[in-house]
């Protein structure tokens, strides 16, 4: 079993008020106090290791780091040996490659590769946008947050606000789960399923879909949407509500362009408008 390494321990003593066989580090003026266990590194300015829980406790501008992928900044931390269980509080910013997320208490598990924050958080990821949510979950291994409760993704071009989202900060691929919106200047996505590429501002809507464009409402089945285009497609049991003309069209796909201010219907079309 490995245990905690003191690499750099600065100004070292034993303090009777803290507690038996623990001993303190304190930074010196060259460098702060440097501690590693399994390929984790640590530092800050002051340490109580206890020796016996092979546990220790950081102070001051902490800094901990795992290879190349994670940083991770912050006032506080606690480090277990034995569960490899970190917990990180005090304005902490982690740094992965796509991404940056600021909480104020952040737990970390070695084992699982996970961290997670319960009480609020925010993660930027600079062509997506910036998401807060109350709890979020990242999963190393596969670069992926999950984030629950109160998820709000602001980007310039659009708000979206969804009860639970999967995005892979790789790729920008967000997975949207219960009742969710999506709201830009010149239209409004609802679905409570879909999915939505943040890179190529492009989504795929189910269950309930329906886009709100400023005097046309687009449902079906299944919706496609592409921001850029100003197009949205619909498959399957299709409504396109002109609010303008008073008509209804139905079948089973259409084809909606804003822009052109055109649209296609196939397949048992049917086309409803209300007169005087």
């Amino acid at each position: 079993k490995q245990r905690i390494t003191i690499k750099y321990a600065g100004t070292g003593y034993a303090d009777p008020e803290v507690e038996d066989g623990a001993k303190i580090f304190i930074r010196d003026a060259s460098q702060q106090v440097h501690f590693i266990h399994k390929g984790i590194n640590m530092w800050c300015d002051k340490a109580i290791y206890y020796e016996d829980q092979d546990f220790i406790e950081a102070f001051s501008n902490v800094v901990m780091k795992q290879g190349d992928s994670i940083n991770m900044v912050a006032k506080y931390l606690e480090y277990s040996a034995i569960t490899q269980l970190a917990f990180a509080s005090g304005n902490v910013v982690l740094t992965e490659p796509q991404s940056v997320l600021k909480t104020d208490t952040l737990y970390f598990e070695r084992l699982k590769q996970q961290a997670y924050y319960n009480s609020g958080g925010t993660v930027e990821r600079d062509s997506s946008g910036t998401i807060t949510s109350t709890i979020g979950r990242y999963y190393m291994n596969s670069q992926k947050y999950q984030f629950t409760k109160n998820v709000v993704l602001v980007n310039p071009e659009y708000t979206l606000n969804t009860e639970r989202l999967d995005f892979f900060t790789e790729n920008g691929h967000a997975y949207l789960f219960g009742p969710s919106t999506i709201t830009g200047e010149t239209s409004k996505v609802y679905c409570e399923r879909g999915f939505y590429d943040t890179n190529n501002d492009t989504g795929h809507f189910q269950r309930n879909a329906k886009i709100d464009y400023e005097n046309r409402t687009v449902e079906g089945d299944s919706l496609y949407f592409d921001r850029a285009k100003n197009f949205a497609s619909a498959t399957n049991n299709i409504t396109v509500t002109d609010t303008i003309n008073n008509s209804i069209a139905r079948g089973e796909y259409a084809e909606v362009w804003r822009a052109k201010d055109s649209m296609f219907i196939t397949k048992r079309a049917l086309a409803i408008s209300v007169q005087e």
